[in-house]
């Protein structure tokens, strides 16, 4: 049952780029099935994104670069998500009120550093192309 949470929770995850996540050591050999995982949806949210802007060959090349380190960028910060959702199922059965509440600050914390990246990166984005795109 564990397992299936984690495969759900991490399918939801599903980022970018082939460096794994760290995790807890109890779900290690899961990393690879979890960088797979990642690397699909990578592929897949790179398409539908080029889909649905049609950028110009111009647009494309500043937009792409600028995308690739934002993907990077936020790939780094959610891999300790992916540690944090490993620790919670490999404590599930015996959690306590301590290990619940530092999991739970770790994901806030990590919540307002992803809200960081995504104000960063905007601001980028806005440069070169126009809003409404």
């Amino acid at each position: 049952m564990k397992n299936i949470f984690l495969a759900l929770a991490l399918g939801l995850l599903a980022l970018p780029l082939f460096v794994p996540a760290q995790t807890n050591e109890k779900f290690a050999d899961m990393n690879d099935a979890i960088e797979m995982v990642r690397s699909m949806a990578a592929l897949e949210r790179r398409a539908v994104i080029a889909k649905a802007l049609q950028l110009t060959g111009e647009e494309s090349t500043k937009f792409w670069r600028i995308y690739d380190d934002y993907a990077a960028d936020k790939k780094r910060v959610n891999d300790r998500l992916i540690k944090i959702i490993t620790d919670y199922a490999a404590n599930f059965e015996s959690l306590s009120d301590e290990l619940a509440t530092s999991l739970v600050d770790d994901h806030m914390d990590l919540q307002s550093d992803l809200l960081k990246v995504r104000g960063r990166y905007l601001r980028k984005f806005d440069r070169v192309l126009p809003p409404k795109t």
